[in-house]
């Protein structure tokens, strides 16, 4: 999620899409991308494993990378309210081809987080393509907020063409 652009030891956060032909690179965010049909993908690893199996490869991938996402944003930006976070994620989203996101965080810690996705890359609420768009928020939202999330519930809309998901506090086992 971070280009580092130095102006002396300084580091900015950005949000340009960057297309570097000489070097064939694709960058969102500061993040080289290779571009791929993720429906595919998904439906791909869902018929090799099996859709639990695909959910689990997926969800163990994607909630790392927004682990890792979030951290890089709250290092860029250290004094970020949580609010302000979570709108450069939104808009990492939008930038990245993801659809259109809103997330609801509730006043109340531990009521469902609300994630909605207007015209999702992905549209099923099973297997691999489940994972990819929500455990992706589950990683950042665990980082941003301190605290462990999974996902909880995942519909789709196909009307209204919106993928929904709320994330809810991991369960602690004892």
């Amino acid at each position: 999620m971070k280009e580092r652009k130095t102006s002396g030891d300084i580091e900015e956060m950005t949000n340009e899409i960057v297309l570097d032909k000489a070097k064939g690179e694709f960058k969102v965010l500061g993040q080289r991308q290779g571009l791929v049909d993720v429906e595919s993908l998904c439906d791909h690893l869902d018929s090799l494993v099996g859709p639990v199996v695909g959910e689990v490869i997926m969800n163990n991938l994607e909630s790392r990378l927004g682990r890792e996402d979030a951290a890089r944003l709250r290092e860029a930006n250290p004094k970020a309210a949580i609010d302000e976070l979570v709108a450069k994620l939104e808009e990492a989203d939008f930038v990245s081809g993801m659809g259109i996101t809103k997330v609801t965080l509730p006043k109340d810690p531990g009521a469902q987080i609300k994630v909605q996705v207007w015209n999702p890359i992905v549209r099923r609420n099973t297997g691999a393509s489940k994972s990819f768009l929500f455990s992706w928020w589950c990683g950042a939202l665990t980082s941003v907020l301190g605290r462990e999330l999974d996902i909880k519930t995942v519909d789709y809309n196909e009307k209204a063409n919106v993928l929904m998901c709320e994330l809810g506090a991991r369960a602690v086992q004892t």
